[in-house]
């Protein structure tokens, strides 16, 4: 037994070890660089020639980029990743200087050798941060894309003497002197040099953004102007229209002067033809530009309106000759016509014309059919739904039609209510919430139009209990549900669509003011105005294109 034991114990100890494979691979896994203090952080990234033999580590002349921290190439830590079992020459991890070309070897386990050129070199920053062109009041911002620096703008806009401005490195120079005039109206080259003398030449171009299919998108400001630009004076600038490329500005007085501007620039150009004589408080546009006047008439008294083909129709015609025959059982207090007049439609066509009665609340409708009013004599409304302890809208309630249907929903706009309502029944249908963040503290202008697949109702909304201060608010309603939406709903940005800074004014002694909206002959762009009497114009235009 013995025996067999000891001979088993013999051949067991002359089995030999097991013989060790050498890893052959050779290939340089990673490498990157970074500098003493920064740990095993990746600061410089490598970009490798097409035959990849040979290495290249562009390292900015400063850093960090924007500092005065001149880069030190000798003194420089190279990190790599390679096989197991392969050995790197010359070993990397600590500091090295790599101000100089050098070779770099990966050997393999098995003995086989993959050899790389190291090249480093210090660069300038030559890269465009941001930048913007500014004309007239407005700004656009760049989207830089590779080479291009890209500025969208609405067909239309003159770019010839755009102002540049622009963010590039400290230590670089540019081809074109920060905040100067450029003409953009064609492509132009923009080079930037870097502290090392190296260039790279950027395109600076202006490119039609895309379109919305819906609502609006980027928006500019026309123009501001005070009253004085305007040449106006007292506090009597009460209402305004549009019509081509005229905007029409009533002045109240007896008679009252139409005043035509340029409705892209503000400048006058003459004032209008008006055969009504007596006070005139209201001038209004239809959807295609024809304009109508009317008298301000008290009770019993003869309320006309005219027709104008444009502010330079010398021969308006009269469409209504109507005593106002307004009962005191309507209004007992007032029963005046003709402060606040709105229209919806064509004119020559088919059209609605409303105008609100003095301290009650009832209105007067006119139906266009075929270019023809179908009676000179109203109809007579009463909203259903006033609220306040008066039982009436005040002085200057608005009924804005959303149609040229005969009984077409309409906007009402008074101190205590902002609302559609339905044209057959006058009861509401939806009413804006009546917080101050939302319709202001009150409001007196309100205007009505449809664009891009989308409805749209703006408004004058006074701020802080005060009839000197006013912004102008944009709101969606193509969708009834969203017109009751408050300040706080996540949706609230979808419904109200813009809102401008403060417009002030000294005088203001009625509470008026007043919205009139157009559009371009493309129908590409709509532009919204707001009058502030005593204070001036707010001009802001919005486009179907996308920002």
């Amino acid at each position: 037994m013995l025996t067999i034991i000891a001979a088993s114990f013999l051949l067991g100890s002359c089995k030999q070890a097991e013989e060790i494979v050498r890893n052959q691979n050779n290939e340089l896994g990673d490498i990157y660089a970074t500098k003493d203090g920064s740990g095993s952080q990746r600061l410089f990234e490598p970009r490798y020639s097409a035959n990849n033999d040979t290495i290249y580590f562009d390292i900015p002349y400063f850093y960090p980029v924007d500092s005065d921290i001149e880069t030190d190439l000798t003194k420089i830590i190279l990190r790599s990743t390679v096989p197991s079992d392969a050995i790197v020459s010359p070993a990397l991890g600590g500091l090295m200087d790599v101000s100089k070309p050098f070779d770099l070897s990966i050997r393999s386990g098995s003995g086989t050798v993959n050899s790389y050129v190291v090249v480093s070199r210090k660069v300038g920053d030559l890269s465009v941060k941001s930048a913007k062109i500014t004309f007239g009041t407005e700004e656009i911002d760049a989207i830089i894309n590779g080479n291009d620096v890209i500025f969208f703008v609405v067909p239309g806009t003159d770019i010839s003497d755009a102002v540049l401005s622009y963010e590039i490195n400290k230590h670089s120079t540019a081809s074109i002197a920060n905040e100067s005039p450029v003409d953009l109206s064609q492509d132009r080259g923009f080079r930037i040099t870097g502290i090392d003398g190296v260039s790279k030449t950027y395109t600076l171009k202006a490119q039609e953004p895309s379109k919305l299919v819906y609502g609006v998108g980027i928006n500019r400001r026309l123009w501001t102007k005070t009253s004085a630009d305007l040449g106006q004076s007292g506090g009597q600038d009460v209402s305004m229209a549009l019509s081509g490329d005229y905007l029409v500005v009533v002045i109240r007085s007896n008679p009252a002067v139409y005043r035509v501007y340029n409705r892209q620039t503000g400048t006058f150009v003459q004032n209008m033809v008006n055969p009504i004589v007596g006070n005139s408080f209201m001038i209004a546009n239809d959807t295609v530009g024809n304009l109508l006047s009317s008298s301000y008439t008290a009770r019993n008294g003869r309320f006309l309106m005219y027709k104008y083909k444009s502010p330079t129709d010398a021969n308006p015609v009269k469409l209504v000759d109507w005593t106002n025959s307004t009962s005191a059982a309507v209004s007992a207090s007032d029963g005046g016509i003709g402060r606040r007049v709105h229209v919806y439609g064509d004119l020559n066509s088919k059209a609605v014309i409303m105008a609100t009665i003095g301290n009650s609340k009832s209105i007067y409708r006119w139906i266009v059919e075929n270019g023809n009013l179908i009676s000179n004599t109203p109809e007579l409304l009463e909203y259903q739904n006033v609220t306040g302890t008066t039982g009436h809208m005040g002085f200057y309630p608005e009924a804005q039609p959303v149609s040229g249907e005969a009984n077409a929903n309409y906007f009402i706009n008074y101190a205590g209510d902002v609302a559609l309502v339905n044209g057959e029944t006058q009861q509401k249908i939806a009413g804006f919430s009546l917080t101050s963040n939302v319709v202001g503290t009150s409001r007196t202008g309100i205007g009505f139009a449809e664009f891009n697949n989308a409805k749209f109702l703006a408004l004058v909304k006074y701020q802080a209990n005060t009839v000197t201060r006013a912004r102008l608010g944009v709101f969606d309603v193509t969708e009834t549900a969203k017109i009751t939406l408050p300040f706080t709903d996540t949706r609230y940005s979808t419904f109200s669509m813009y809102e401008s800074e403060d417009f002030t004014t000294s005088s203001n002694p009625n509470s008026t003011s007043d919205i009139c909206i157009g559009f371009s002959p493309d129908k590409e762009r709509m532009q919204v105005y707001m009058l502030l009497t005593g204070g001036g114009i707010l001009a802001q235009e919005f486009t179907k294109y996308a920002p």
